[in-house]
């Protein structure tokens, strides 16, 4: 017998080996396996056989899997998942059967029969190692042994599920604030759990968004809410994975692992914020989990729910389409904005604009809580020699530096190189430095400088956690001043009376062609959060854009669908970016050329854009195609052969 076996790497080929005759039994396709690999052992996945004696191959060591780990239907979604974001199914399979599932940790043996009694109640890693992995898998397939969790204490077998998809499933998307959409997903929560049935809920990230609601519906169905994601300790994560797999009456939350998690009885999915960017894998399979879970909805005929505040517009064409419901509840409706618009720069040198700080002002002197975005966390983001004009450039790459003032650092936006900052210009020697593009650290700073008696606190992505429960806690305090970027928009205990955007229409110029859809996104997940009284939008007048646009739900998703649509963009079209990256410009021009070749032999070239090269680190260049996916597959899976090539499907950003 010969097994054909896929490797969790960027190689879209697949490896033979022979089976020796103790492992012929017990092999099936999507069975973990450990195999030779040139001087070293690999783990893999079996995805196909044959017959045949494989007399010049090499043999597999061991099969690692009793049986398979994911049943038919989640093949199903990972071989979609492999056609649909062009990536070897041996990466999809990665994350379908990941190596922290360390089942037989966690498994005993149970026997009834005499002949084998000395097994009744061993752990199975401990029989492996007493009686031989092969003898084991020989037993239980003659029907002497069993297996059970040290969690449920139920058999752990081939997952099977009693539940009976629906004829027409409903799909949802649900648009609405905060408590609005907690409420609806409560009740449709109720329903199936009242009937033994499992629903597997996705979200953005474990500690602001996610916390949020594990505590808001532990409150209403107390522990039957688990959470299963990296970010757990292993133990944790596997009464999970164990529980989900055989218990019913419970919710699953969790984010990027959980779309390949066999569920029984799994009965709806609900994804919270699906236009978040966490749902976007970046390492190897770089797939978006918000779009899987609705693939699996479609593959088990379940409900499935997508709630947002602030929908991307690629699940809004859903609606058109007939695809999906929507339910819209109206929140924005009468919701206002004060504009506050500066003459020339956002800031002039070591100065906060007046109008900023009585807005600020004004507001602490009615004892509430002040909340400032800012799109960047930096101390400034764009630094100029005031004498001779130059920017501040990376000695390495020229790419634009940013600096950070709390480590004293100049740091690459393009190479993240660092280098320790001194206050004179690197061209002309001049200490005329200015400062633009400021972040949170310059906000702050300047702030203490003017408000001395106010606490004064700022939260960015990479704020520790402690200062993230610290905020829980400001609402019950004296008046606060917190300085955030887009965090902000997840903290959804934080009630502040007034909200300032300070920057906000900055996103129009670095969002791409999703810059102004970035825009709403940012604007109406902070006033979901937040809730606050009064909203002030402050904007340099020759950089001004019209906030009222972006309040006005129905008329922003029209106007965008429609120029999406008009300059064939994603969603009425798919983009896939080509990245070829070499040391030297001439080993990564013959790469650029052979892939152009293949474009052109398919007769695709007029759906290319570039080459475009960058010189970084090393020499970088970028094609993208765009058009239908099918017409790509072929090339594309081609080109991912070739050395120093990356390619991503359905980009954020261009």
């Amino acid at each position: 017998m010969i097994v054909h076996v896929a490797f969790p790497l960027p190689i879209i080929k697949t490896f033979s080996y022979a089976v020796p005759d103790n492992w012929k039994p017990f092999v099936k396709r999507f069975l973990s396996v450990r195999v030779p690999f040139k001087h070293k052992t690999l783990t893999g996945f079996i995805v196909d056989m044959e017959e045949g004696d494989g007399a010049n191959l090499k043999e597999i060591i061991e099969i690692i899997d009793i049986f398979p780990l994911i049943h038919d239907r989640l093949v199903r979604l990972s071989e979609w998942a492999s056609c649909y974001y062009i990536t070897p199914i041996g990466l999809v399979l990665k994350y379908a059967l990941p190596s922290s599932l360390q089942i037989e940790q966690y498994l005993t043996v149970r026997t009834n029969e005499g002949s084998v009694a000395i097994l009744n109640n061993v752990p199975l890693k401990k029989a492996f190692h007493a009686f031989g992995k092969d003898t084991i898998f020989r037993y239980y397939s003659e029907g002497l042994i069993e297996f059970y969790d040290l969690f449920t204490g139920k058999t752990f077998a081939p997952f099977t599920s009693d539940h009976e998809p629906e004829e027409k499933p409903e799909h949802i998307l649900y648009v609405g604030d905060i408590k609005n959409r907690l409420a609806y997903y409560t009740a449709c929560i109720s329903t199936h759990l009242e009937s033994g049935k499992n629903v597997l809920m996705l979200l953005p990230d474990y500690h602001t968004t996610g916390r949020y609601f594990y505590q808001a519906l532990s409150e209403q169905f107390q522990n039957r809410v688990l959470w299963y994601g990296a970010s757990m300790k292993g133990k944790a994560r596997m009464e999970t994975y164990f529980r989900a797999r055989s218990e019913g009456g419970l919710v699953i939350l969790g984010n990027k692992s959980c779309p390949f998690l066999p569920i029984y009885n799994n009965a709806l999915i609900i994804v919270e914020r699906q236009e978040e960017d966490e749902y976007r894998n970046e390492k190897g399979f770089k797939f978006n989990a918000g779009l899987l879970a609705i693939q699996r909805a479609e593959i088990e005929h379940i409900p499935i729910v997508l709630g947002s505040a602030a929908p991307s517009v690629e699940y809004f064409k859903y609606v058109e389409d007939g695809a999906f419901n929507l339910i819209e509840t109206g929140w924005l409706k009468n919701r206002t904005c004060f504009e506050i618009t500066i003459g020339k720069n956002i800031i002039s040198y070591e100065a906060l604009p007046e109008e900023l700080v009585n807005t600020i002002r004004a507001a602490l002197e009615k004892k509430v809580h002040v909340a400032i975005y800012t799109p960047r966390k930096d101390y400034s983001s764009y630094i100029q020699c005031l004498e001779c004009k130059k920017l501040f450039l990376c000695p390495l790459c020229d790419g634009i530096m940013s600096y950070q003032k709390h480590e004293d650092l100049l740091i690459c936006n393009s190479c993240n190189k660092g280098y320790k900052y001194e206050e004179r210009c690197p061209y002309c020697g001049s200490k005329l430095i200015h400062f633009s593009h400021i972040g949170t650290e310059y906000l702050e700073e300047k702030l203490r400088h003017i408000f001395t008696d106010v606490q004064i606190m700022k939260i960015s992505g990479e704020t520790p956690k402690q200062d993230i429960k610290t905020l829980k806690n400001v609402s019950n305090s004296a008046p606060t001043i917190i300085i955030g970027t887009q965090i902000l928009s997840k903290l959804y205990n934080l009630q502040v009376n007034t909200l300032i955007l300070l920057g906000w229409e900055e996103l129009r110029r670095i969002g791409g062609f999703r810059a102004e859809e970035k825009m709403f996104q940012v604007l109406i997940n902070l006033l979901d959060a937040l809730n606050p009284e009064e909203l002030y939008i402050v904007m340099e007048r020759k950089k001004r854009v019209n906030p009222s646009y972006f309040l006005d739900f129905k008329t922003f998703y029209k106007e965008e669908l429609k120029k999406r649509s008009t300059a064939e963009f994603p969603p009425y079209t798919r983009l896939f970016l080509i990245e070829v990256e070499k040391k030297s410009e001439e080993a990564g021009a013959m790469v650029v050329n052979k892939i152009k070749d293949m474009i052109e032999q398919e007769g695709l070239t007029g759906y290319m854009t570039g080459p475009l090269i960058k010189k970084k680190k090393k020499y970088r260049w970028s094609i993208i195609l765009k058009g239908n996916a099918a017409l790509f597959h072929k090339s594309l899976s081609l080109i991912y052969n070739l050395p120093g090539v990356r390619i991503e499907a359905d980009p954020l950003y261009i």
